[in-house]
């Protein structure tokens, strides 16, 4: 029997939800995007939390759990795994009793206008800066390089296998 009662997410380029997908067929448990979430499930309801990076805001992570019972909480970035799982707890002071895990989602340019798309040409321009061309970098910091260039999607059963297992047990 999972720990949980839905796998509710918010997500913008589309990433969160794939995964909650993933662990939705994977585990069984229903999953919900966060709005109608509000109105099929009830304020006692047990929920992983799947939210996206903006800076190191989980995006929809207060909301969540100003309206459930939040036990984990899956937050998807560009960054590699466990790049900067810190961080993002301290900053969305996530409670040592909710489970974390982070999940590279991945960067997707003609999903991104206004002010984000402005932010990340100047994230892109930092890191073409910082890494680019150079020979010793790292292969997460390839990684970045090669999504903020080129865009992508890390999704993937293995990386949210964490997750499930401990959906599942």
């Amino acid at each position: 029997m999972a720990k949980i009662d839905a796998i509710v997410y918010n997500s913008k380029a589309g990433h969160g939800k794939e995964y909650a997908q993933i662990m939705e067929k994977e585990t069984g448990v229903k999953a919900y995007e966060l709005d109608a979430a509000k109105t099929a499930l009830n304020s006692n309801s047990k929920v992983l939390f799947i939210g996206w990076i903006m800076g190191s805001g989980i995006k929809g992570y207060k909301t969540a759990i100003k309206s459930f019972d939040v036990r984990g909480v899956c937050a998807v970035g560009m960054a590699p795994m466990g790049a900067t799982d810190n961080d993002i707890k301290e900053h969305n002071k996530i409670p040592n009793n909710q489970q974390f895990f982070y999940l590279q989602g991945g960067f997707e340019w003609d999903k991104v206008s206004g002010a984000d798309k402005t932010i990340m040409k100047v994230i892109k321009k930092k890191f073409n800066k910082d890494f680019g061309g150079k020979e010793n970098i790292s292969a997460g910091e390839q990684d970045m390089l090669d999504l903020v260039n080129k865009g992508g999607s890390r999704v993937s059963l293995e990386n949210a296998s964490k997750a499930i297992e401990w959906i599942n047990s």
